[in-house]
Order: C-alpha cells, then sequence, then structure tokens
C-alpha cells in the first residue's frame, strides 16, 4: 500500500505530460490554421491579380470597351480589401464565403444575360470570374466546388436538356472567349460527376474540344486546356472511342515526335502522353487495333522511337506504359515486326548506364521508378523454360487509368499557368 502514493505521482506526473503535449497540439493547430489563412488569401490574390492582368491586355489591345471600367476597378478594390483584412486579422476565410449559393447564381444569371445580349466580354468576365473562384479555395475544398457548378447547371445542361448553351459559347469567334471556357469546363471535368455532367447528352462537347485543339498553336495556353479537358474525361471509356475517331492518337504521336525537336510545353506533353495511355488501356481501342495491323505497327514503331530521346520522365513513363498495353499475344505479328522486344531490352540496358546527371538532361528524372516500371510491365508472368513467343505481361486494371489531375493526396489541382497572360 506504501507503493501507491508514489504510483500515483508517477501517474499525475505523465496527466500533466499529457496536459502540456495538448496544449502544445492545440497551438500547433491554431499556427498551422492561421498560415493555411495566410496561404490561401495569397492564393486568391494571386488569382485576382490573373484576372486584372487579362482585363488590362484586353483594354490594351482594345478587345473591351473602359464603358464597366470604373466599375470593374471598384470591385477588384473590394475583392484586395476583403483578403487584405484576413491577412491582417489572420481569421480563416470561411467556405461559405467562397462559392455561396447566392454567388453562384449571381454568375449564372450574368452568364445568361451576357450570352443572350451576346456580349463577349462580359461572358468572359464572368467566366474569369467563376475561374477565379475556383482557384481561390483550398485543394480539400475543390470537389464541392464543382459538386456546386454542376448542382447550379452552370451550363443550363441539365434544364435544357441539351448541349446548345456551351457549344453556342465554345463557337464565338473569339480566343480569348475560348480560353476562359476551356479553362473552366477543364475545372468541370476535374471529377467523375464533372465529366457526366458534360457527357450525360451527347459527346459534342468533346468533339468541339478536339476541334479547338487542332485549331491552336502547339503548346499555347488554350490547346493546354484543351488536353487537360480530354485527359480528365478519358478516365470514362465510353470517351475513348470518340478520341479515336477524331484521330487523337495520330495527333498525340505527332505532338509528341515533333517536341523532340521544338519546344513545348511540359503540360501538353505530359497530359497528352497520360491521354493516349488511356486511349490504348480501352478494350475497344485495342479490338480497333487488331483488326488494323498497319495502324498497329505505325503507333508501336513510333513510340518506341521515343524510348531513347531526350523526353522528361513523366512522359516517358507513360509511353512505357503505352507500349505495355501493345505487348499482348494478339499483337504478336506486329510485335516481331517492330522487333519490340529487343528494343525493350535494349532501352533498359542503355537507361541503366545513364548517370543521373545525364539522365533526360534533366536531374530530378528518377532513374529507379523508370526501370522498376519496365520490370513491372515487361517482366513476363511465365518464367519457364517455355520457348514459344507468347507474351503475356503483368498490366494495368480498369481502375489505374492514370488521373493526372490528382496529386498525391487524391486533392483536384486545377490548372493555372503563368505564361495565360502573356
Amino acid at each position: 500500500m506504501e507503493e501507491f502514493p508514489r504510483l500515483y505521482r508517477f501517474f499525475d506526473a505523465d496527466s500533466d505530460k499529457t496536459a502540456r503535449e495538448k496544449r502544445v497540439e492545440k497551438e500547433m493547430k491554431l499556427l498551422q490554421s492561421k498560415h493555411s489563412s495566410v496561404l490561401n488569401s495569397a492564393r486568391q490574390i494571386f488569382s485576382i491579380a490573373i484576372n486584372c492582368l487579362q482585363h488590362l491586355h484586353n483594354l490594351k489591345d482594345g478587345n473591351v470597351s473602359q464603358d464597366n471600367l470604373g466599375e470593374s476597378i471598384e470591385n477588384y478594390k473590394i475583392q484586395l480589401g476583403k483578403y487584405h483584412k484576413i491577412l491582417l486579422s489572420e481569421i480563416k476565410s470561411e467556405k461559405s464565403e467562397l462559392f455561396s449559393e447566392t454567388v453562384m447564381q449571381e454568375h449564372k444569371i450574368k452568364l445568361i444575360k451576357a450570352k443572350d445580349e451576346k456580349n463577349v466580354e462580359n461572358i468572359i468576365e464572368v467566366l474569369l470570374s467563376l475561374r477565379v473562384n475556383a482557384l481561390q479555395i483550398s485543394p480539400e475544398q475543390r470537389r464541392s466546388l464543382v459538386a456546386e457548378l454542376i448542382r447550379n447547371d452552370i451550363f443550363q445542361i441539365s434544364k435544357e436538356g441539351t448541349n446548345s448553351f456551351v457549344l453556342e459559347l465554345l463557337d464565338i469567334a473569339s480566343h480569348a472567349l475560348k480560353h476562359a471556357i476551356c479553362a473552366l469546363i477543364s475545372v468541370i471535368a476535374s471529377t467523375p460527376q464533372g465529366v457526366e455532367y458534360l457527357i450525360q447528352i451527347d459527346m459534342e462537347i468533346i468533339c468541339r474540344t478536339i476541334e479547338i485543339l487542332k485549331d491552336q498553336e502547339d503548346g499555347s495556353v488554350t490547346q493546354r486546356f484543351c488536353i487537360a479537358i480530354l485527359q480528365k474525361t478519358s478516365v470514362k471509356e465510353q470517351v475513348i472511342p470518340v478520341l479515336v475517331e477524331n484521330g487523337m492518337i495520330d495527333w498525340i504521336l505527332n505532338l509528341l515526335l515533333k517536341s523532340i525537336k521544338h519546344e513545348i510545353h511540359i503540360f501538353s506533353r505530359d497530359f497528352s502522353s497520360a491521354l493516349l495511355a488511356n486511349i490504348l488501356h480501352c478494350g475497344t481501342t485495342l479490338e480497333k487495333l487488331e483488326e488494323d495491323s498497319d495502324l498497329t505497327k505505325d503507333i508501336m514503331t513510333k513510340l518506341l522511337s521515343l524510348l531513347k530521346e531526350n523526353i522528361p520522365s513523366t512522359v516517358l513513363m507513360h509511353i512505357l506504359i503505352c507500349l505495355s498495353y501493345l505487348s499482348k499475344e494478339r499483337f504478336s505479328q506486329q510485335i516481331e515486326y517492330c522487333d519490340f522486344v529487343n528494343k525493350i531490352s535494349d532501352f533498359v540496358e542503355y537507361y541503366n548506364s545513364l548517370s543521373t546527371s545525364e539522365n533526360d538532361g534533366n536531374p530530378e528524372v528518377d532513374r529507379k521508378t523508370v526501370l522498376d516500371l519496365c520490370a513491372h510491365m515487361f517482366h513476363p508472368k511465365d518464367v519457364s523454360n517455355d520457348v514459344s513467343q507468347t507474351m503475356e505481361y503483368n498490366e494495368m486494371k480498369c481502375e489505374d487509368r492514370i488521373k493526372e489531375f490528382e496529386n498525391a493526396e487524391g486533392d483536384l489541382i486545377f490548372e493555372c499557368f503563368q505564361d495565360e497572360v502573356s
């Protein structure tokens, strides 16, 4: 019994320590909250700056009138003033302030009105404002924003039972408008529900996006948003045949080949190669290739030719994934024709011999990741003494389609480029 006081003292001391830890943890959470608030406000101010610069460039180029300039300046003052107060007070901005029901409906009404009046300047302003709101919020809230855009039927698709509203916007002959509308479509396409919203009637939005894509300069901002839309929507299998029918396989391969000699934005190369992997992952695509031997040989030859070129590691990995889909028994004749097995072996030997500094001309390339990928995808399942030409390799499952628009934590990534206002 006499030991009890000692035990109690130990227990009591331990309780005091736990209390201190809880206090420190509470203070740390408060600090993190304030830090998050500052970062979020900075992000919002940066987004407002992009909108403002876009407006200034339009004024400079004479694309917009100065009639509403005073009102626009006042709006910028109000927005900057709000976030300046947040920075000063270190009070976390409420989610509801960023995309409330009232704000969303106001934007929708303005968009419909501007379209009815054929006021391109006002249409662009509303679209940019919606996108600024999307860029302002923290990554963990972005799915909710996309859900709100869908719920409020921002493009009138559900209400009208037609795509005409958004298709008519895409058809307007204005580069700035195409940039703005494609950027917002890309935001909506960032979730499976968003893709369903866009394709619920038919595939016309996809087809129109492809038309705009092919009309853009390689690597341009609008082209990047088009590629982003197509890559995001390609996670839905019913979209793939439309991409194939509209010549996207050949277009992507040509873009990647051109990028060897000409500088093309890394985003275009990364997302387009990921898009190609998703296209070749689809069963209907493989069936089409099985019926067209020459097309398969052409694709295989071009992909194999890219392996030893100076390309980014992400693009290289996407190309290897594409090749893994073609390394099936059903394509044995094409595999033999292209000397597939030897070229993959040569690449692995070549890549393994590169030093980190030489590798891709890019020091951050993770050589081990690429080699591990090769080992996983091009190592035959049957390692017996069977000397037949059967080639059945490890393959990715349906759920393994590449989602370039999510980070490692599963948060959505909304594209924003520094050269958007250049």
